[in-house]
């Protein structure tokens, strides 16, 4: 139990960490994306978003280490509930790392308008594309109109 408290114990510091590189490196008007409200689709202000994944990694943390310590120190069996600490710790670090780098693009793709924001595109054809965004050009990925993916609502 005491290596799954250490290793998610680094897990948590490496989530703050990367919440305090999305807070460097996103635009203030930046939105993440949260999987936790619904779908993964569902995009919040950046504060809010650099804040949840932290909170909820400590939620887990707390939680899972203490089911963990209450069940290995009542029980003579080998099975250690604490090793799903890291897991779910890995977890969610995984899921904040996707998030982080779709607001990094979605939020680099308005500028340039490669995925979802203003700009001309890059392929060929007119007519909506297949992305979101308000092109002022034909193209398959920027075009004028709804695509199948949304961006963050501005």
């Amino acid at each position: 139990m005491v290596t799954a408290l250490a290793v998610g114990g680094v897990e948590m510091v490496a989530i703050i960490l990367l919440s305090v590189y999305g807070a460097m490196r996103l635009p203030p008007e930046a939105h993440v994306p949260l999987p936790w409200a619904g779908r993964w689709g569902s995009f919040s202000a950046k504060r809010a978003g650099l804040v949840a994944y932290p909170a909820i990694g400590a939620f887990f943390f707390v939680l899972l280490a203490a089911i963990g310590l209450t069940l290995s120190t009542n029980s003579k069996s080998a099975f250690s509930p604490g090793i799903f600490l890291p897991i779910v710790l890995c977890v969610i670090l995984l899921i904040q790392v996707r998030a982080i780098d779709q607001a990094r693009r979605a939020e680099a793709g308005a500028g340039a308008g490669t995925e979802a924001g203003a700009g001309a595109g890059t392929g060929t054809g007119a007519g909506a594309g297949t992305e979101a965004g308000a092109g002022a050009g034909a193209g398959t990925e920027a075009g004028a109109g709804a695509g199948t993916e949304a961006g963050p609502a501005r």
